[in-house]
């Protein structure tokens, strides 16, 4: 390469970099807030129901598991919306992505419908999990009351990843932040029992999700099929639904959705461990993972971002833009990280204190908030690349990775912690952050290796 080859080359990546850091910046901040937004009304619940009584607490935390571990699977089923949406908007065959999101809503009821099952039988389900007859008792009907809201959180799902994936998540988080207001409103309705309601604790809060997300879902569709430019998109179009024509859709959501599964059911192991050793853990573990949340979210929306970014250069077939994309996601996202983890390590037990008033409880916590600030750096930076891969639909490698990590790794890691060196909560906790730590380093040798085959040879898939 010559001097003016290599200066050509300089400034074309000084550009990209400009060009990454400013799309992630466009496209992430309103993803976070829509992010922020949906987490924002667990934590609100949490914070309702915890002042109410702190065995109502118990019950809601128990109940969120299994139902939090149907959505986050749904969430990675529905992924494909958003990684094939980004992919043909790349390649500017718009009307395709008028037909991923057709076929994504009645895909995403489907998948709810099962959820909605699962979780009828929730106090059965608990007492299998080893709860007490009391708490599965609490937490079944609280998974019962939530349940009706599942396929609509899907459809809305299908919605907020249409959107993002054609560089238009603002609608999305005006609404999220719509519903924010009316779940506020309906948890001191029906939590506390104003209006003529009776108190109904954790159930009432269960019942206030389901309304909101209701209306999540049809507020976003009835957006959708009206906004600007919905004719370019063919929103409205008679799509082909037989399920050769939407293969990709679900191929796509398999991977993400046994990816998120797999994650998602080593941290609920953890808050299963913690029903075993009392309430009061329990309690602690489920204000810490909402506390934890918060920030987290904000990676989670840097990730869609990314995910978003990657998937557009892939459309493109522009491999260099593609591996900018993912390693501008990367810093982005450590950059975003590191006040946040400083205010978590120096503020534990004042951020406790927001969630509940009882002594006992914000000192058993303190000490996990300190633990997850660790878990942050390194849990929010392997999902970002691990959304990196998605967007580059790199499925099942990291699907691999998850279920070695969070699953085979991370659930004897935590029982001999916390039960055979008797940690307890903290041994939880700390099994989290090593794991995370493994994680991260696999997934970003997994996508810089594949950027590596880039280079050397074209890739040979299909879009």
């Amino acid at each position: 390469m010559n001097d003016r080859e290599e200066i050509d080359n300089s400034k074309w990546i000084r550009d990209r970099i400009k060009r990454q850091f400013s799309e992630l910046v466009r496209l992430s901040f309103p993803i976070i807030f829509q992010r922020l937004g949906i987490m924002t009304m667990g934590v609100v619940d949490t914070m309702m129901v915890g002042r109410y009584s702190a065995q109502e607490l118990a019950y809601q935390s128990i109940g969120s598991v299994p139902v939090a571990s149907v959505i986050v699977v749904s969430i990675g089923l529905m992924m494909g919306t958003m990684v094939l949406t980004s992919n043909a908007y790349g390649a500017k065959d718009y009307k395709l992505c008028g037909r991923i999101w057709r076929r994504a809503l009645p895909y995403g009821f489907f998948i709810g419908l099962l959820g909605l099952i699962v979780c009828i039988f929730g106090e059965e389900l608990l007492l299998v999990l080893g709860q007490t007859p009391d708490i599965a008792r609490g937490g079944g009907v609280v998974m019962r009351a939530v349940a009706i809201g599942i396929p609509m959180t899907n459809m809305m799902l299908a919605c907020t990843f249409f959107l993002e994936g054609i560089n238009r998540p603002l609608p999305g988080m005006i609404f999220i932040w719509l519903a924010n207001i009316l779940n506020i409103f309906f948890n001191w309705v029906m939590v506390y029992g104003h209006l003529g309601f009776d108190p109904m604790g954790a159930e009432g809060s269960a019942w206030a999700t389901s309304i909101v997300r209701t209306f999540l879902a049809l507020g976003l569709i009835y957006y959708i099929l009206n906004m600007k430019g919905y004719d370019i998109f063919g929103l409205r179009l008679k799509v082909d639904m037989r399920l050769h024509k939407w293969k990709r859709l679900r191929q796509v959501g398999y991977g993400a959705g046994l990816t998120s599964g797999a994650e998602h059911a080593g941290f609920a192991a953890l808050q299963i461990f913690a029903g075993w050793i009392g309430p009061l853990t329990l309690g602690a573990m489920s204000i810490s993972f909402n506390i934890y949340g918060i920030p987290f979210m904000i990676a989670y929306g840097i990730a869609g971002a990314t995910a978003v970014r990657v998937g557009i250069a892939l459309g493109r077939r522009d491999y260099r833009d593609l591996i900018l994309a993912g390693s501008c996601g990367i810093i982005f996202n450590i950059i975003m990280m590191l006040p946040l983890l400083g205010i978590l390590i120096i503020f534990p037990a004042e951020i406790s204190g927001l969630f509940t008033t009882e002594p006992a409880l914000i000192t058993v916590t303190a000490p996990l908030i300190i633990l997850s600030a660790w878990m942050l750096l390194f849990d929010s930076t392997q999902a970002v690349i691990g959304n990196g891969l998605r967007g580059r639909r790199d499925i099942w490698m990291p699907t691999i990775l998850y279920f070695l990590t969070y699953l085979i790794i991370m659930i004897p890691l935590a029982y001999i912690l916390a039960f055979n060196f008797e940690r307890g909560a903290v041994g939880l906790f700390e099994s989290t952050v090593i794991v995370s730590l493994i994680s991260c380093i696999l997934l970003m040798g997994r996508f810089y290796y594949l950027s590596y085959l880039d280079f050397k040879q074209p890739l040979l898939q299909k879009l």
